[in-house]
């Protein structure tokens, strides 16, 4: 992907740094001299078993750190000084109770990926010819994210038979589903999401009661965020404990992805939606 700038966006503040990787000579006050850790610097398989013999591996990475080395530009016509510059870089990244910062990774005025993390290290020697300031950020969650989700236009879609197509993303990732019981199931029984095309995985899940009509089940995959419940009447009940252990949670990979709900005449879709993501800038 093209990216022309970087913003460091402290959480949950309005205000940020712009970052420019244009030509070092411009007004830009913070320009970037060289970024390391946008790369996929290792993949691991992470294996758990499918149904029966059948065995998957899961493509991961550990936690990435993003150091970021910004050449310091001070307008002097507008009597700014080195000084006044690290010290606004000081004050952005303790906007926030969180410490959180998102980067956005832009090409031109759109944002093409964003990552979060936490700012662990500053460091701005104060005696080179041409000062510069080297951010470091650790991001639990390694990969790259589109800024908004891409939502599934669910109109007409067979819950029996899905199909969830997606040709931007570079890496596995995951999915928000949200059903909505239109006919009551008769006895509580296990929810169960699989693959119609391919039976070697499944995720079930078994409510504690029989739900009703315009209960809606929720499932969401992402990583650290993963979590599954039913709303009945505003009411949220967590079956994150009901879960049939070895169940594998739905993902949206690169390409097409099929998903099948075990009771579709009592579920119909009401959302499914994810975040396209990559491994890499």
């Amino acid at each position: 992907m093209k990216v022309t700038s970087v913003e460091i966006h402290p959480e949950p503040a309005t205000d940020f740094i712009s970052l420019s990787f244009r030509d070092l000579k411009a007004a830009t006050p913070y320009n970037i001299l060289s970024i390391t850790g946008l790369d996929a610097d290792q993949i691991v398989p992470r294996y758990y078993p499918g149904t029966g013999t059948s065995k998957f591996y899961n493509l991961s990475l550990e936690s990435r750190v993003i150091a970021i080395q910004v050449a310091l530009n001070p307008r002097f016509t507008q009597n700014e000084s080195y000084s006044d510059l690290r010290d606004t870089l000081y004050k952005r990244i303790a906007y926030s109770r969180s410490g959180k910062v998102t980067l956005q990774f832009k090409n031109g005025a759109a944002t093409v990926a964003t990552i979060v993390g936490f700012i662990s290290k500053f460091e701005a020697p104060y005696f080179e010819k041409k000062p510069v300031v080297t951010i470091t950020i650790n991001c639990d969650d390694p990969l790259f994210k589109a800024l908004d989700p891409t939502v599934i236009d669910v109109n007409g879609l067979n819950p029996a038979n899905t199909l969830v197509s997606d040709f931007v993303s570079t890496a596995p990732h995951g999915v928000t589903f949200v059903f909505t019981e239109i006919a009551g199931m008769g006895p509580a029984g296990a929810i169960i999401i699989s693959d119609p095309t391919d039976p070697s995985w499944t995720f079930s899940v078994t409510p504690n009661t029989n739900p009703l009509v315009n209960d809606t089940l929720t499932i969401i995959s992402d990583m650290g965020k993963k979590d599954v419940y039913i709303t009945s009447g505003g009411v949220k009940t967590y079956l994150a404990g009901k879960i049939t252990p070895g169940s594998s949670w739905p993902m949206i990979f690169p390409g097409d992805n099929r998903f099948a709900i075990n009771n579709p005449t009592s579920w119909r879709w009401t959302t499914i939606s994810h975040y396209p993501s990559y491994w890499g800038v």
